[in-house]
């Protein structure tokens, strides 16, 4: 299972971030886009000399200490995994082109 953090948007004198975190198996992909504010003590750099790497490094020691955003995902994918998909039950045997 590999995690993607990408950073959508960024607040104020990088005080926080808008995000998209995907978690992908190979086959099925699930996704929670959020906002986070980081602690003073995270943000540790001149804002002119901040990378997106930096931001992601931050958002990962954030969720780290506790991993309920990461949980959600996997539990999510678990799911995808057990319950089969299935076509809307309107579109059953529709001839489509």
């Amino acid at each position: 299972m590999i995690f993607t953090w990408k950073i959508l948007e960024l607040f104020a004198d990088c005080k926080g971030v808008k995000y998209c975190l995907t978690l992908t198996d190979g086959k099925n992909i699930v996704e929670s886009e959020g906002n986070h504010t980081f602690s003073e003590k995270t943000v540790n750099k001149p804002f002119l000399d901040i990378v997106e790497q930096d931001l992601i490094n931050w958002l990962n020691k954030d969720h780290a200490e506790d991993g309920e955003i990461k949980t959600n995902l996997q539990r999510q994918l678990k799911e995808l995994e057990i319950n089969q998909k299935v076509e809307f039950p309107w579109l059953a045997n529709t001839f489509t082109i």
